[in-house]
């Protein structure tokens, strides 16, 4: 067993909802793209990842009500395996919600969003791109402005959309107010939001009262120090008071000022409107702060037009920010909110937790550089030097290359001591691959991952080991395993959606290097064997369909393989036909994948010279030499391993219309397998399950065969060498009538020399029957010794005439099992003839009799066998053994005596061999 099979075998993963649909929605847009422009295909594409993203976020939204619910009732439900489940279960409360699940699920729905909005803008028409570029009217407002720069700067596109998937993202985690609830508990003011500084307004209402003193206080009268104390207590109440005297607020109102500011901060932080933030800060009586932010929030581009824009202003106001974010500020978190609007780093993450958080701080840098860039150099020489006497943080400059600043940026928050756990993990690194344009190197990567996992303990034939040099080091932990049934079924749908796109693109190709194509598609590959082992094949041509061609069939072949029944086999081949997928190939292929397994053609003909059906010890007079019972074994036509799935193959063969002569040739390569091998079990339960008259009258419907016996192995040949078959028919199968029938005839005669040796088999164990007197045969018996006397001779005749000599081609193998079975086995025939003979019918012996003559003509075949063989002193003490056993028959039958025998010269001495 691979790894990859005990992996899923032994696995606890349940499958859900998310299977079928996520296979139902992916079937439906190969339904829908049928006809249609490579452009109407594009936005099919576009439209799953929609429906993606849309499911995942329900499942999160459905997996936190039911975890809330399980809180609620007092319980923290745990179960172990699969983070999925259905969602109807979910509901009912049957199953846990552990926090882990509801993390995975969320990044998983992050993942399809980041993919829902970036694939588009990465693979839009080139059409639309220049008709958005030749747009060119003179900007006047802020947002006329802000998508003139949108349009002159791709990476500026791209960028924003990063930072707006980073800001949706963030919207689904606590709400802004669960986030500052701590620190306006600590501000100790209850349910009081608005009317800001309350303890420190306390305190200098109190000084005042205390000192009768009227008006504002100055910090430097005596008064003041008094209340100033040891706590250096700001005098007055304006939003500057604590910078501009340096001084500091009460305790709990420094909690209050952290409080405001971290939600301003969180607000930036998910997009929110300007209408939001000045709702949220009016209900504080903080209105002055949204007003602070309003320039450019970076939020909904829709977002409160600023009409009459001067590009001047803006380049000012984010420097004013940058000082604020540098110099001002009485914590942390209002540098962190001027120091996002200034574009800065240094200020914001001291405040990042999270690596979106610092992934979204440097990607907002950027973009505000650029476009701050982008207004000076539209503001001209004079906005330059006015901007120039204030400092600001180019973030531009401080990334370098342009080309490469994504890949370095997420490969440095792997080094983050804050971010490398998370940067480390499969969601976080998959999502870093795809903002950094390297998806094809992320799943090429993955790819080799799982090729090392599934062939730890033993090769794999689904997923071999990767023998393409690797010049970089590959850190496991960054991606999925064999076990992580979510994650598979994640990135098979990427690569799909991906290598789909990349087909339909004019300027893109799909990764070009066979070995890294191949190492891409073990993530498909993995995924489909996960359903096969899930018992859910329906789904599998549907994902084998989205593999290449040379991975295609096999990796069918091989998930399929198992199903048994001309019904299942049947429905599988119905949904190929619908995806597209060409059965008569996959018919050609699946043999001959299995037969490569086992490579059949350097197979050695091992059983030369050590077949043996026949015990040791001279013939006797009423059975002639003794045939063992049983030689061939168990009678059940089920087999196992190798020569299970070789036949097994030929059936679903059989299945794909037309294919008659590929289907001769297979069976033939599968009989000499398991004639060179000995293996005469698996040879008749091939002759059993995929006959020769079966395959003719599956695949030549155009005759009609007279005997419809199943069982008959050896009138079909006739009927179809008497066919005359029609031009297109050969035509089809390439070859000519003669070539065809040689081919047909070396699968009858092979079929015809097992079922030879399986009659033996049986006359052979009959044999030993009536030679135990303890247990007479019954009358039954000898009916069923009759119907097989008459098989095997029937099944002989080709054997004992130019067996496997006419052949289209020179086959050694064929003349390997000519001197590997004919000596065993004619002497076999002679035994069996010699006990029928006694035991059925006289006219047994005399048949034998005819066979020692057709074997005594010049140049017979078969004598040629028994000669290179060293075995014709064998071969005639047979024929001797069933000659005597036919004259004393006939002296019997005649009432002679043993004396009067000898008076006409017989004795036994006549028969003797004499070396």
């Amino acid at each position: 067993m691979t790894d990859l099979e005990s992996t899923y075998r032994h696995s606890t993963v349940r499958v859900g909802n998310d299977v079928d649909f996520f296979a139902a929605e992916l079937d439906r847009y190969n339904t829908d793209l049928r006809g249609r422009s490579n452009s109407e295909k594009r936005e099919q594409i576009f439209k799953l990842l929609d429906s993606y993203y849309n499911y995942a976020r329900n499942r999160v939204d459905r997996l936190q009500a039911s975890q809330a619910g399980g809180r609620n009732r007092g319980a923290v439900w745990q179960r172990p395996g699969s983070v999925d489940m259905d969602v109807d279960e979910v509901e009912e409360g049957h199953f846990s919600v552990s926090a882990e699940e509801v993390r995975r699920a969320e990044e998983e729905a992050q993942t399809w969003d980041l993919l829902r909005r970036i694939l588009p803008f990465r693979y839009q028409d080139s059409e639309l791109v220049e008709e958005k570029n030749g747009r060119n009217p003179v900007p006047q407002s802020r947002r006329e402005w802000w998508e003139e720069f949108l349009i002159t700067d791709s990476v500026a596109r791209e960028r924003k959309i990063v930072l707006e998937w980073l800001q949706n993202s963030a919207t689904h985690g606590p709400p802004v107010d669960v986030v500052v609830s701590e620190l306006q508990h600590n501000a100790e003011r209850g349910d009081i939001l608005a009317h800001g500084w309350l303890h420190t307004r306390h305190k200098i209402k109190l000084q005042k009262s205390v000192n009768g003193y009227q008006g504002v206080l100055d910090p430097n009268a005596a008064t003041s120090q008094s209340h100033l104390g040891s706590n250096i207590l700001v005098t007055q109440l304006d939003p500057d008071a604590v910078t501009r005297q340096g001084r500091k607020l009460e305790p709990q109102d420094e909690f209050f000022e952290r409080a405001i500011w971290l939600g301003c901060f969180e607000m930036l932080r998910r997009g929110y409107s300007m209408s939001e933030i000045r709702d949220w800060c009016a209900e504080r009586t903080e209105l002055w702060r949204a007003a602070t932010i309003a320039p450019l929030p970076l939020s909904n581009p829709q977002d409160e037009e600023q009409f009459d824009f001067e590009p001047g202003s803006l380049v000012l106001w984010r420097r004013m920010c940058y000082a604020a974010a540098h110099d001002g500020g009485t914590s942390e978190y209002d540098r962190a909110v001027y120091g996002l609007l200034a574009g800065d780093l240094e200020s914001v993450d001291k405040v990042c937790k999270s690596w979106d958080d610092k992934l979204f701080t440097h990607y907002n840098a950027l973009l505000r550089t650029q476009f701050d860039i982008f207004l000076m150099k539209k503001g001209g020489k004079d906005l330059v030097e006015i901007a120039a006497r204030f400092p600001a943080f180019n973030a531009v400059v401080y990334h370098g290359e342009p080309v490469t600043v994504a890949k370095r940026l997420v490969a440095s928050l792997e080094n983050d001591p804050k971010t490398s756990n998370e940067a480390l993990g499969t969601s976080k690194s998959l999502q870093a691959a795809i903002v950094a344009n390297d998806l094809g190197r992320y799943l090429f990567h993955q790819g080799v991952v799982l090729s090392k996992k599934a062939n730890a303990r033993a090769k794999s034939k689904l997923i071999p080991e990767i023998n393409f040099p690797i010049s970089e080091h590959i850190n496991e932990k960054k991606y999925v395993g064999l076990g992580d049934y979510d994650g598979l079924r994640t990135l098979a749908h990427v690569l799909i959606i991906v290598n789909t796109l990349d087909r339909l693109s004019d300027s893109k190709k799909e990764s070009g290097h066979k070995a890294i194509r191949h190492a891409q598609e073990n993530i498909l590959t993995s995924y489909v064997s996960y359903l096969r082992l899930a018992n859910l094949e329906e789904l599998v041509p549907l994902y084998c369909s989205k593999l290449h061609e040379d991975r295609l069939y096999e990796v069918l072949g091989r998930n399929l393989i198992h199903i048994v029944g001309d019904e299942p086999r049947e429905h599988q081949l119905i949904i190929m036909t619908k995806l597209g997928v060409d059965i008569k190939e996959f018919g050609r292929k699946l043999p001959l994948i299995y037969l490569n397994d086992v490579n059949d053609k350097s197979v050695r003909c091992d059983v030369k010279g050590h077949f043996k059906i026949l015990e040791e010890g001279p013939a006797t007079l009423k059975y002639g030499r003794i045939v063992r019972p049983d030689f061939i074994g168990d009678d059940s036509n089920d087999m196992e391993g190798e020569s299970e799935e070789l036949i097994r193959t030929l059936e679903w063969l059989i299945m794909v219309p037309g294919l008659f002569l590929e289907t001769c040739t297979y069976a033939i390569r599968v009989y000499k397998y398991f004639l060179k091998r000995a293996d005469l079990r698996a040879a008749r339960a091939l002759s059993v399950r995929v006959s020769g008259r079966y395959i003719a009258m599956e695949k030549l419907t155009f005759i009609t065969f007279v005997d419809q016996n199943q069982d008959d192995a050896h009138g079909w040949f006739d009927e179809v060498a008497n066919h005359d078959f029609s031009e297109a028919f050969l035509q089809e199968c390439g070859v000519s009538r003669d070539r065809l029938l040689n081919v047909v005839r070396n699968l009858w005669e092979l079929e015809c020399l097992v079922r030879a040796l399986d009659s033996m088999e049986t006359l052979a164990s009959m044999a030993g029957l009536s030679r135990d007197p303890s247990h007479p045969p019954a009358r039954e018996m000898w009916t069923q010794a009759v119907s097989d006397v008459r098989n095997v001779k029937n099944c002989m005749q080709p054997v004992l005439n130019n067996w496997l000599m006419v052949s289209n081609e020179v086959d050694n193998d064929f003349q390997d099992l000519r001197e590997a079975y004919i000596p065993e086995t004619v002497i076999a025939y002679i035994s069996t003839l010699h006990f029928a003979g006694g035991a059925v019918s006289r006219d047994n012996f005399m048949e034998c009799m005819d066979l020692a003559a057709l074997i005594a003509e010049k140049d017979s075949n078969i004598a040629q066998e028994f000669i290179k063989s060293g075995r014709m002193k064998e071969l005639l003490e047979s024929f001797a053994a069933c000659s005597k056993a036919l004259a004393v028959s006939t002296a019997e039958s005649k009432g002679k005596s043993s004396k009067k025998h000898r008076e006409l010269g017989w004795s036994r001495e006549l028969w003797s061999i004499k070396p």
